[in-house]
């Protein structure tokens, strides 16, 4: 008899490995507040030593970047976004060096400034920003060096050749980097979600198993108790389970678990965890739902259950019953013991004849 899981249900998508996306957030947030705090003590110590030889536009220009990135990290210290904080200190810095480019700063030596800029760019904001500003900033200075005369300082032509080769290729590179780190980083990120998906997943129904709520869903009700608490526990025993794997063979047990988890998929709504504790065992968790409409709940799943009806490979006709057990989480760390109560709840409604619902 073939073996195969059930739909894949709604709690997948309450897993996610934020400890990945946050490393990579990491290094963009290293990069740009690396050079940011570079920049400033520069352009300051700068501004302060030349602010007689500079033109007006380009000391202008320099003091506008130190505020914008002072304000811009203050910024990301009270919010925290830094996609914003990017973009707007890099962007910025873009137009610093096309006032530089064009006045061409002290002894025209604006162009040995740039180089940094591409690898800066693509390393805080990622490939796709990265590349507009860094072929916005190349742009530029190919019209500024070699459009119309405008009022811009005047290169050798050499000078230009030189830089827009050197620049191209450092963009080119930088661009190259970015974009197969960032496939890299997203593959890694795939197989890691993918892995700890499969470690969270109960292999022959496909619900989510024990470790699911021991390792992720109770740490996400405890960070998120408005969505969660107060929440019920319905611990759910098939009943004669053992006979029934003794006198029909463990492939029709399976069939029976499958077939069971797929009435627990059906009979209650998605907003409700269900996982297979193990065995014959399973939990459901219902979030924001107080023993009592649970017992109402609990109380239909049993007899939904009862009037289902399973085929053997030779069209034998087998029902089967379960017992539930019922108690209520208010507080996260209460789980175990209203799950110890659960389980004593259970034991009394296998205690009083099964196929029946007893609340702690």
């Amino acid at each position: 008899m073939t073996k195969k899981n059930v739909n894949k249900p709604n709690w997948l998508s309450l897993i996610n490995i934020d400890s990945v996306y946050s490393s990579d957030m990491q290094r963009k947030a290293f990069s740009l507040f690396t050079m940011i705090g570079i920049s400033i003590v520069v352009i300051a110590v700068l501004v302060f030593l030349n602010y007689k030889v500079y033109s007006p536009i380009l000391t202008a220009s320099l003091i506008i970047v130190n505020i914008t990135n002072i304000s811009c990290s203050i910024y990301f210290i009270r919010t925290g976004n830094l996609q914003v904080v990017a973009l707007i200190s890099m962007s910025i810095v873009c137009m610093m060096f096309v006032a530089l480019v064009y006045t061409g700063g002290k002894d025209n030596t604006a162009l040995y400034w740039l180089m940094f800029y591409p690898v800066v760019t693509f390393a805080s904001l990622g490939v796709r920003l990265g590349a507009w500003l860094g072929f916005t900033l190349l742009f530029s200075c190919i019209v500024i060096l070699y459009g119309p005369d405008f009022g811009q300082v005047s290169y050798g032509d050499v000078e230009k050749t030189r830089f827009i080769a050197s620049f191209s290729m450092v963009f080119l590179f930088s661009f190259i980097g970015e974009y197969f780190r960032h496939k890299s980083h997203m593959a890694i990120a795939d197989i890691t979600l993918e892995q700890k998906q499969d470690a969270y997943t109960d292999p022959l129904t496909g619900i989510a198993n024990r470790r699911f709520i021991t390792s992720h869903f109770l740490k996400l009700a405890q960070t998120r108790p408005e969505q969660y608490l107060p929440f019920s526990i319905l611990l759910i025993d098939l009943d004669n389970f053992k006979s029934l794997n003794d006198t029909h063979g463990h492939d029709f047990g399976d069939t029976v678990l499958i077939e069971f988890t797929k009435l627990l998929e059906s009979q209650f709504l998605a907003t409700a965890l269900k996982a297979r504790y193990g065995g014959e065992e399973f939990v459901v968790i219902l979030p924001q739902v107080t023993v009592a409409t649970a017992t109402v709940i609990a109380n239909k799943f049993r007899e939904a259950v009862a009037g289902h009806v399973i085929f053997t490979d030779d069209k034998q006709r087998i029902s089967i019953t379960c017992s539930i057990g019922i108690s209520q989480v208010n507080k996260v760390t209460d789980y175990d013991d209203s799950l110890k109560q659960a389980d004593e709840a259970l034991y009394s409604a296998k205690a009083a004849g099964r196929n029946s619902v007893v609340s702690n």
